[in-house]
């Protein structure tokens, strides 16, 4: 399944806004372009967005795909004791996004759905002009070496920011250590992205995506966690990195639920 709504920040804007960090050997595949972005939910919304997202309506998944959308994830976070935030990410594999965003937002059976799903919503106060969902920037991005087969699993999760350390995040993350990127390879790990925005003025936060292709998930994030170049690495990312409170017990990011995906 998916959560189709939130293109309807991307119609909406009718310009493909995404921007990225191009890492040395982990930039953006040729064709495809990676899109964040965020959006409030009050929880007393939440079953009736599950709900009607456990069945997304065929027409709308049919449109979404002739837009050139794939690989397309929701994942639902808790940013602070009951308040909750919505974190989607997606792939525009097209060569003309404002057509195929246009497409959509013509399409009746879509409008008809954003009359359900819309007032189900609460767009950030620091999204931009024209938005419905905040579009964040990514600001890291691993692809790891091609698979010929669908990921295992995949994982988002959320973290703090203070807003004087985003600069030597941002630096750290446009050259990430050669050994990082191999540990991060050798635990099956692939289509790595970090996202960074504001939930509110001056409250930043940074939502990580990745696909899994291993068969032993702890055990691949302990073979990460027991590399010398890694933990050397977080002595330097750690200390700009602010957990959230609603994390779970052993948890430094705090882990989120994908709550709808299409392929």
């Amino acid at each position: 399944m998916v959560h189709v709504s939130s293109l309807k920040m991307m119609v909406m804007i009718g310009c493909a806004l995404f921007s990225a960090f191009l890492l040395a050997g982990c930039g953006q595949s040729a064709g495809v372009q990676r899109i964040g972005s965020v959006i409030g939910i009050p929880p007393e919304n939440i079953p009736e967005y599950k709900r009607l997202h456990a069945d997304a309506w065929p027409g709308v998944l049919k449109m979404i795909r002739q837009a050139n959308i794939r690989n397309y994830s929701i994942y639902l976070g808790e940013v602070e004791p009951q308040k909750y935030c919505l974190f989607s990410y997606y792939e525009y594999v097209g060569d003309d996004f404002d057509a195929d965003m246009a497409r959509i937002g013509e399409d009746e059976t879509t409008k008809k759905w954003w009359t359900h799903t819309d007032p189900l919503q609460k767009p950030l106060p620091t999204r931009q002009d024209g938005e419905w969902w905040a579009q964040w920037r990514e600001v890291f991005h691993f692809a790891g070496s091609a698979m010929d087969r669908p990921p295992t699993s995949r994982h988002g999760g959320i973290i703090g920011i203070g807003a004087d350390d985003l600069l030597a995040y941002n630096q750290m993350h446009a050259s990430v250590w050669p050994g990082v990127l191999e540990a991060i390879e050798k635990a099956n790990i692939r289509n790595y992205s970090i996202y960074e925005g504001q939930i509110a003025e001056g409250e930043y936060l940074l939502f990580s995506y990745f696909e899994y292709y291993g068969d032993d998930f702890a055990g691949d994030m302990k073979g990460i966690a027991d590399n010398e170049i890694t933990q050397k690495w977080w002595t330097y990312t750690e200390p700009l990195q602010q957990p959230l409170s609603t994390r779970q017990e052993g948890e430094w990011w705090a882990s989120m639920e994908e709550v709808f995906h299409t392929d």
